[in-house]
């Protein structure tokens, strides 16, 4: 039997077509479940929503009775204007007593439910008030067809029990389906009881006549519990279809900003802009691309042409920014090259971790923007996101704390490590290069300049070029540049004069 069932599951996972119509198959249960009434209320508490789904029914059972209150005033005012056309002019002043002071009754009682905080806190109120003005309908309706057929008159007098029964199960706030039943038994046992006395009084055939009302009222019932049934399950779909586009909507939203927030955190705000930009214009490209050939039924060769469009890179457009004055910093970390040899690559790793994380909130909160590691090198720039006119000294604070958190990284992990820092002021350009895979960079001789006072630098101390020193304002005081610098042939040939700085004026 297992061999059985197994070659069996063989066959179905070998045969598209089977598996196919398996899915298929599926799908169609499931479709056919989404309309089981229980299926859809043990959804609802499975997901915790029944509380979610009673609040909404609420608010929609308000609209259906202000529905109804509309339609009884409209028949009450129809039905008295009716009653003027009766010749026995008499008895007509009593009906439109009746029927006006009924329908101001049932407009008083069913207007409490408008106060949502009252009927939100007693939950017996929607309960009592539909009671109340169903019986005021059925009092009003029997009393009236009693008072006419003792007085024998012919003014004109219509039941409205269906009327009545239908407003029970369409439109009284009463929830569920149980109440309503229970509240349209008793309506019709009255009209039951009052169709007897009537019946009595004009018919020997009783029984026949009573059977066939009671038939008639217990079908307008079951149609009202068919239609509260049927309407339960359309809401509760709808419910659900609408919460869980909501979910999605806010998933969707939830994951474009967090892509937005990693795009943000390697590219400037204005690259990143026209990046997003372009891949949207290529997109609609190759959607216009693709429709305009299956208008010639080349489907096959333009999804493959399509394709091979959108995997080829865009060589004509680049994304690169001239930025003046600009401040760029270059950081290493000394002593990196013998810890590779000697440490844990585990330690050596999470020590780098622990460092750089130290470095990009130091970045951040002296608005500089970090560019990436090389290896054990860390460069980034200030006035290019933003432009800043205190580049220059957001730089060189940075690379003062820089050299504060290495300290406290190697006097907690007791590594032999420091830093030696460079920060040269100018121009770059910035921009991404790549198709596979895009990268963000700056370039310019003041890049490299920078890299040079870095690499020229003194351990522990920043170096900076005179145009750097030029835009501090005295505000650090500093020596002169090291031997390195002054024999460095990029120095020289740029005529940089370098300077170490050696503290803040305070």
């Amino acid at each position: 039997m297992d061999s059985y069932f197994d070659s069996a599951i063989e066959y179905n996972r070998s045969n598209p077509i089977s598996l196919a119509r398996t899915s298929s198959q599926a799908q169609t249960v499931q479709n056919e479940k989404n309309w089981e009434w229980s299926y859809l209320v043990r959804k609802c508490r499975n997901l915790e929503l029944e509380d979610s789904y009673d609040f909404y029914m609420r608010r929609l059972r308000v609209g259906y009775l202000s529905l109804f209150i509309f339609i009884h005033v409209a028949v009450t005012v129809i039905h008295t204007l009716l009653l003027l056309t009766t010749p026995e002019i008499k008895y007509v002043y009593v009906d439109m007593v009746a029927y006006m002071c009924s329908g101001l009754v049932i407009w008083v009682v069913l207007g409490v439910n408008f106060r949502s905080e009252l009927v939100s806190k007693h939950g017996w109120v929607v309960y009592v008030t539909s009671w109340l003005a169903v019986c005021v309908m059925v009092l009003m309706d029997i009393g009236l067809n009693v008072y006419h057929a003792t007085s024998h008159n012919d003014i004109l007098n219509p039941i409205y029990d269906a009327y009545t029964l239908y407003a029970i199960y369409m439109f009284m706030p009463v929830p569920y389906l149980l109440q309503p039943f229970v509240l349209g038994s008793a309506v019709t046992f009255c009209y039951i009881i009052n169709y007897s006395f009537v019946i009595t009084a004009k018919d020997d055939n009783q029984m026949h006549s009573i059977l066939n009302e009671a038939i008639y009222l217990s079908c307008v019932n079951l149609l009202g519990i068919f239609f509260r049934l049927m309407r339960d399950i359309a809401l509760r779909t709808t419910f659900l279809d609408r919460r869980q586009y909501v979910e999605e909507n806010l998933l969707l939203r939830y994951a474009r900003d967090q892509e937005r927030s990693l795009l943000l955190s390697i590219l400037p705000a204005q690259i990143a802009d026209r990046l997003q930009e372009d891949v949207k214009n290529r997109i609609e490209r190759s959607k216009q691309q693709h429709q305009q050939q299956s208008q010639v039924d080349l489907r096959r060769s333009a999804d493959s042409q399509t394709l091979k469009r959108w995997r080829q890179p865009d060589h004509g457009t680049l994304f690169i920014e001239p930025h003046d004055d600009v401040t760029v910093l270059y950081a290493d970390v000394v002593n990196y090259t013998h810890l590779t040899t000697t440490l844990d690559v585990k330690k050596l790793v999470e020590a780098l971790h622990d460092l750089f994380v130290r470095f990009d909130i130091a970045s951040e909160e002296y608005n500089v923007l970090r560019i990436k590691f090389l290896g054990d090198c860390y460069y980034c720039v200030a006035g290019l996101a933003n432009p800043n006119p205190d580049h220059a000294k957001c730089c060189v604070d940075l690379g003062l704390r820089m050299i504060k958190d290495i300290r406290d990284v190697r006097e907690k992990r007791h590594l032999n490590i420091d830093m030696r820092i460079g920060v040269h002021s100018g121009d770059v350009l910035s921009g991404v290069i790549g198709a596979a895979k895009w990268q963000f960079d700056i370039w310019s001789k003041d890049v490299d300049i920078a890299n040079r006072l870095e690499a020229t630098g003194a351990t522990g101390r920043v170096h900076v070029s005179q145009k750097t020193l030029s835009l501090l304002d005295g505000e650090y005081f500093f020596e002169d540049g090291t031997e390195k610098a002054r024999e460095d042939p990029v120095l020289q040939k740029h005529g940089i004069r370098t300077f170490l700085i050696k503290s803040l004026r305070l």
